[in-house]
Formats: C-alpha cells, structure tokens, sequence
C-alpha cells in the first residue's frame, strides 16, 4: 500500500526596508546521502515498495563514534542531506552508528501527536565502516491500521472513536526503541463517505476499543481484541453490523477458522462467525484476498485429519467452504504432519464436502519427512473440488516417495473448473503430477498451464500419474513438460477420456501406455497446423460444456472458456 508522506512546510516572511547583503549561513555540503522509504506492508514480508522522500525534507541525525553527532538538523536538497555545520569523521579510524529520524526528533520531545493522531515518523539506522559514504534508508517506526466498515453501517455514522490501549510516550534517539504508556483519550473521526478510517498505532501488542456514535443517536461500541502489531505494516480490520453477512474477512479470522473447524477453542471466537446454515451444512465463506506472513501461515492448521492406514482416524471436511473467488497468498506447508494421514490445506474432503471459488497463489511446499500423500489443496477429495486455481506455487522439497498432486494427491470424487497456472517444481522428484497423483473420480473441464515439471526423474503426467476407474473429460494443457506426458502417465481399467487437448509441439505420447479403447475425439492436438487451432480452442472447449456437459453432468455449473493474453484458454465465470 503507498502511502504519501506529508511533512509540514514552515513559511518564514522577512519584511525590512532594505538591506545590503544576506547575513544567512550558506548549508556545507554533505557525504550523508539517501531518501527510500519502505513504505508500509500489506501483511505480507514480500513485495515492500519504495518512495523517496521530496526536497526539502528534514531530519534529525544522531551518531556515535566515527562521527559525533547529537541532534544535528539536515535538510534534503535532492541529492544529499546538508546542514549549515560541518560533519565530519573524528581523525581516530573508527567505524559509526548513525540514528536520523524525519521528520526531527528532538531528545526533549514528549509529544508525538497532533489532533489526537500519532504521526507519522521515519527512521533510518546504520553502522558504517570509517570514512564510508553515509547512505540512509527510512522505515516506518508505528504500524498503521484501517478500519473497513460496511456500507450499512457506514450510512448510520455520525462520528466514531478509536481508543488504543497504548499510546507512545517516549523514542530513545539512539536505538529507535519506542517506550510506552496506557491511552487516556480517543482518536475521534467524523463520517468519510467510502467507509474507511486509517490511523498509526504504536508497534505493540494491544486491542484497540472502537465506539461508534449514529445518526439517530444511539452508540454502537466494539473491541479489536489484543493482536501484536508490528511496525511498517498495515492492518486492514472489517467492521460490520450484527447480523450482516458473516464470513472470512482477516489472516486472524482464517487462523481462528482453521482452529475452530477442528474442534479447537479459540478464545471468545466461533464458527457461526464465518458461516451460515445451508440444510444441513454450513457454508463459510471468504470475503477478502489474504496474504500470510510466514510466522502467520505457521499458525494455520491443516484442516481435518484423515489418515489412509485402517487404525488412523478419518476425519474430513464435512460442509462447504466458498472462496467467493478470492485467494489465500503466501500459505507456507512446512508444519510437521504424522506420516499416516493425507496433507493440505484440507487433510480431506468428505463425499458431502465442498471447496469452491478459491485460489492459491506462491503457497510453497517445503517438507522431506513426514507424510508423502500430500497436495497444496486437499490430501484427499472424496467431494468436491470446484472453480478452484492454484497459481505460482512451488514444490521446494519433497520426500524421495512423495505421492503429490497439485490440488488433490488423491482423486476420488469430482475435481471440476479447475486451473494451475506455473506450477514448478524446485528441486528433482521422482514423479511430477499435475491436478492429482491418483485419480478414481472425475476431472472436469480443467487446464494446466505452464507448470515446470522438469525436475521429475521417471516422469509423471500433468493431468495426473495414475488413472483407474476414472474420467478426464474437456481439459487442456500447455507449458513444457519434459519427461512428463500431457495427460496421464498409466491408464488403468475402465477409464472415460474424452475431448483432452494438448499442443502440437508435443511429441510424446499424452499417455505412457496405449489407451486401447481411445474414441476419435479422445486426446487431440491443436495449434496453428491444426483443426482445432490457439485460436478456436475456447470455442471447441465451450462446445463441449453446452453438448455432452450438460447432458452426462446436469447437476454441475460449468465455467466457460475464453481467450487469454499468453494462454490459448482461460476459465471465465458461470
């Protein structure tokens, strides 16, 4: 999120009736350089932008040894920062710890506030080698949060109070160590038509008391309960009406939902929170896009635990979890899993279980031990698996026997629209398998696409490795496959494949072994020499869906097809 830095601008009007000369000191060059700004991060360690800071800025330097340095004031002239007093390193080689806060700070300061809001304050720190160029960098010293509130809710305010736990009370200008006390006042806020209030809060575990005063009079209050903050981060806070559509809406609600969902308190929260009643079921939903730090993706717990050995427990993901097409980035899979149970994001799906309209985007898979049936999304889909995309993942490391699938390890109900889109595996396998290591179900209408699969040792399939008693109808695939073949690896016993399109330029086989009962339109190539060409593939895709989809599969929703920028097809919604 960029974040503009104001600093105030201090006007100074001389007014005389004449003078000879100017009598003001002319600023000494310096070698202290640098004005980057890390600007504040979206919950995510990964991808931290950069803002410079604009001429004329000032700052406060401070430094010990090399260069003595207290309180010293510079100002920023487009290139480096100058001071009407020269700095300079002492004539005894030693290297410097440098402190500079922007805007200044000042060692008597107490009070960092301005109309009840903490400011915003930069600090740059460094130790540099003796006569070494001084170059700074600037962080931000608060964290920053932002309240999202409804648009039902936000029509009814006429202000709204924010209360902190804790405020600043002190900044040690030798380390930047901020130094704490317990909040006393409010930060007030009147209405903003877009329903969002942002503000700076200290980098501090705290809860933050939220009191909202309505049109009509009457007080809605609320607590974010204690959360630990960090600084340079932005935390972004729904708040809505009692009785408004539930759901995921934080990385804190996802890690609660992981808890609650198998059977574990998690403080005062629950699962009626995040979902509502369908019949029988409770569908919980995903409200927002959320990107996981690594320390948050190591507090989310696989959900459910089911086990493939007949004394292990097998308990499943029962009811419907709908991603309402948002994505869950940066999920890290490193955490222990005993080597008896399937592995994912859901240990398994059971045959009334549903995952719909999610998508996974740079999880990374990162385990030698433990168990080897694993995938990102599911260890095992005895349900459904619909409309969901896994996209720039990585397998890092896996066990020598590893059975992984991409979606599912283990294929036993119904995976339908589904997309991986470069998907690659980091360091060599021994068999590389795209949407499912073993298929006993139905695969409907998917596409892989550019998943780098090089690293396999004897090979794989980019559909999946092994095929019995299964269907693969409507997918297409493309990307380099090298030792893998562009559907399946084995085909064994009673299988549909139908209408599977894989590019011209492959010239292996798109099965390992013959598939003897292979119809006319079973596995077809397309290209610019072909009928079926990059061009028309999204038509013949869709023609599928509106013929034989239809008829063999009433009860599902399809996704259409349509040209993408670099892919020959991509899956659109219903």
């Amino acid at each position: 999120m960029k974040r503009t830095i104001a600093l105030p601008l201090l006007l100074i009007t001389f007014m005389c009736g004449c003078t000879k000369e100017s009598t003001e000191k002319q600023p000494i060059p310096s070698f202290i350089q640098g004005a980057k700004v890390a600007s504040f991060a979206s919950s995510s360690r990964n991808g931290t932008t950069e803002e410079s800071l604009p001429i004329g800025s000032n700052l406060t330097f401070y430094s010990q040894g090399g260069i003595q340095a207290e309180e010293k004031e510079f100002s920023y002239n487009g290139t480096s920062w100058e001071s009407d007093v020269q700095t300079e390193w002492e004539d005894t080689p030693q290297k410097t710890t440098v402190t500079a806060f922007c805007p200044p700070l000042y060692r008597d300061q107490h009070n960092f506030y301005q109309d009840g809001q903490l400011r915003d304050q930069l600090m740059a720190q460094g130790e540099y080698a003796y006569k070494e160029s001084i170059i700074l960098s600037f962080r931000h010293l608060f964290a920053q949060i932002l309240f999202k509130v409804s648009h039902s809710l936000n029509q009814q305010i006429s202000q709204i109070e924010f209360t902190p736990s804790v405020s600043v009370s002190g900044i040690s200008p030798e380390t930047g160590e901020i130094t704490y006390q317990h909040t006393v006042s409010s930060l007030c806020m009147d209405k903003e038509q877009e329903g969002i209030y942002s503000f700076l809060i200290p980098p501090a575990s705290q809860s933050i008391h939220i009191r909202i005063h309505t049109t009509t009079g009457s007080i809605h209050e609320s607590t974010l309960e204690t959360y630990p903050f960090q600084a340079g981060y932005t935390y972004t806070c729904p708040l809505k009406l009692s009785g408004e559509a539930q759901g995921i809406s934080t990385v804190e609600d996802f890690i609660a939902f992981t808890y609650l969902i198998n059977g574990e308190s998690y403080g005062k929260r629950s699962l009626e929170e995040f979902g509502k009643k369908t019949g029988e079921k409770m569908t919980y939903y995903l409200n927002e896009d959320l990107t996981f730090t690594p320390e948050e993706a190591a507090r989310v717990q696989m959900i459910g635990k089911y086990g493939f050995g007949s004394t292990t427990q097998k308990k499943a993901f029962n009811d419907i979890f709908d991603g309402q097409g948002h994505s869950l980035n940066n999920l890290r899979f490193e955490q222990p899993v005993d080597g008896s149970y399937y592995a994912g994001l859901f240990s398994g799906i059971s045959a009334t279980g549903v995952v719909r309209n999610l998508i996974l985007s740079q999880a990374v898979y990162d385990k030698e031990e433990d168990t080897k049936k694993a995938a990102f999304l599911a260890g095992i889909n005895l349900g459904e698996i619909n409309h969901c995309i896994l996209r720039d993942c990585t397998v890092e490391n896996l066990r020598d026997d590893g059975e992984f699938g991409n979606i599912s390890s283990r294929n036993e109900g119904i995976i339908a629209n589904c997309q991986l889109h470069n998907i690659k595996f980091k360091n060599e396998v021994k068999v590389g398998s795209g949407i499912t290591r073993y298929h006993y179900g139905k695969i409907i209408n998917c596409a892989v696409n550019n998943c780098q699969f090089k690293k396999t040792s004897i090979g794989g399939g980019l559909i999946c490795n092994i095929i019995k008693n299964g269907e693969i109808q409507n997918c297409y695939v493309s990307g380099n496959i090298s030792q893998c073949y562009a559907i399946c690896q084995q085909v064994q016993e009673n299988n549909i494949i139908r209408c599977c399109f894989y590019p011209q330029s492959y010239t292996k086989a798109p099965i390992g072994n013959d598939y003897k009962s292979a119809p006319s339109d079973s596995l077809l190539k397309y290209g610019s020499q072909q009928a079926i060409t990059e061009e028309n593939l999204p038509k013949v895709l869709n023609q599928w869906i509106s013929d034989s989809g239809k008829r063999l599969f009433p009860n599902l929703s399809f996704n259409t097809w349509e040209q993408g920028e670099t892919l020959p097809a991509i899956l659109v919604s219903p």
